[in-house]
């Protein structure tokens, strides 16, 4: 009997989905390449270890893995974004017969997964890139996934998708057709910005809570826990708290491990993105550029003691703390989805926010109460600062997150994806900016040209300052 689906590339991520995919009944045929030495066998000890796979069968040889699959064959690729993938697809072409389906399912560039549905179009093979969240237990035991590609492609996966996905509350999964070319991969690396960002919101709460209001772990995680029985609640609030109260025989975990953050392309990815789309998205910027800061370790210590600090007491409500971290994360959140909008528009993906926040609800590292507030607001076509609720909410929490900024001001924590927030927020409600300044000085010394206010058809008109 042949298998539904082939799998290649068994690494962590790769062994939780198969696992997750023969768990789900499908019969599942595994490949591993060959490298005598360091890997040796792998299909096949992955099936020994784990009783979901018992039924799968595994493969060194490429050939005979193809022939094993039934056709329309469907062959699900998990390895490291860039060459690699390029690599094993020029392998399997010539194994593969018109209409049967290569997947992408690892981290890969948007543009990559744009390129590649095309040329694999050309030669008759369906390609989905498909964007996949929830790390090695997500993976597992129910990720949030974001398949794009030609319909037809999410077609032939649909049932599999929807088997192996998170589910919401309502039962529904967390998979859908998310938009043509690479959409998904798109809409996964700006989850991954968004992600970027809200890790650094709390990061930034956790230090503000114990520098400069010197409450312990125990103290801090206990707000957190708090928030999250509220509308707050999210998975990065969730595990934090567990950070924070993690001990073994050598004290608290978080005290021992290095304050130098690592990044992987995606978060500089949806900032180049958002560069080239003309957006603002300014917290996956702070939140970037905080990690850059981060790994000048050396460096930082050398200017501390070059500048005294002095850490003055702080009157700060935790009420004010809460306001600021849900208005910070509302601006998060609709700087991501307008990004989305604006990259959807542009490449005609015609991609549904409303389906986009429904498939981060579950089973991703962003999933939220916040994201089922927001599905009625985008299913209205509105980003969420144009939504009447969060307007009023936000004329509420103003107070605490003015207090908050006002308050740090002479403490030595930074806070720039906080402040970040705060300061997108009134650049977004200016009816005047300062902009016709720039517009001035442009002209000034370079003759760019400037328009003016009583001009509909945006001429450029230029002023002889110099006289």
């Amino acid at each position: 009997m042949k298998s539904s689906i082939g799998l290649i590339g068994l690494g962590v991520m790769g062994t939780s989905l198969a696992r997750n995919i023969a768990r789900n009944n499908y019969k599942i045929a595994l490949y591993n390449r060959y490298v005598k030495g360091s890997e040796e066998g792998v299909a096949q000890n992955k099936i020994s270890k784990f009783k979901e796979l018992s039924d799968a069968l595994g493969f060194e040889d490429l050939t005979s893995f193809v022939a094993s699959i039934e056709r329309p064959r469907k062959i699900i690729l998990m390895l490291t974004a860039g060459a690699p993938v390029d690599e094993v697809i020029q392998q399997l072409l010539p194994l593969l017969e018109s209409g049967d389906l290569i997947i992408d399912a690892g981290n890969s560039h948007y543009k990559d997964s744009q390129r590649r549905f095309e040329e694999l179009n050309h030669e008759g093979i369906l390609f989905m890139g498909l964007g996949v969240s929830g790390g090695e237990e997500g993976a597992l035991r129910g990720p949030s996934l974001m398949p794009g590609g030609s319909l037809e492609a999410y077609e032939l996966m649909e049932d599999v998708l929807k088997a192996i996905a998170a589910k919401q509350k309502d039962g529904t999964p967390t998979s859908a057709y998310v938009g043509d070319g690479g959409a998904g991969h798109f809409v996964k690396m700006v989850h991954n910005g968004i992600e970027y960002a809200e890790m650094q919101l709390i990061a930034e709460l956790f230090e503000i809570m114990h520098r400069a209001l010197e409450m312990s772990y125990d103290q801090i995680a206990s707000i957190f826990e708090s928030w999250n029985q509220t509308e707050l609640e999210s998975y990065l609030l969730g595990i934090t708290a567990e950070i924070l109260r993690t001990t073994d025989d050598q004290g608290y975990v978080i005290d021992r491990i290095l304050d130098s953050a690592a990044h992987k392309g995606t978060g500089s990815w949806s900032l180049t993105a958002a560069v080239e789309l003309g957006q603002p998205s300014t917290l996956m910027a702070a939140a970037l550029f905080a990690r850059f800061s981060s790994s000048k370790r050396s460096y930082r210590t050398q200017l501390s003691q070059c500048y005294a600090f002095e850490n003055s007491t702080i009157n700060l409500s935790l009420d004010d703390l809460k306001a600021t971290y849900s208005f910070a994360r509302i601006i998060n959140h609709h700087q991501g989805l307008s990004l989305i909008q604006v990259a959807s528009k542009k490449q005609h993906w015609e991609i549904d926010l409303g389906v986009v926040c429904s498939l981060w609800t579950e089973g991703c590292i962003i999933k939220s109460k916040l994201l089922y507030r927001l599905i009625p607001i985008v299913d209205q076509q509105l980003l969420p600062l144009s939504d009447a609720s969060v307007v009023a909410q936000f004329t509420k929490d103003r107070i605490g997150i003015q207090n908050t900024l006002a308050s740090l001001v002479s403490s030595p924590v930074p806070t720039p994806a906080l402040s970040g927030a705060y300061e997108f927020f009134k650049q977004s409600i200016q009816s005047q900016s300062s902009a016709h300044m720039i517009q001035a000085q442009r002209d000034y010394f370079g003759a760019h040209g400037y328009e003016l206010t009583s001009d509909a058809d945006g001429r450029l008109h230029h002023y002889n300052w110099k006289n």
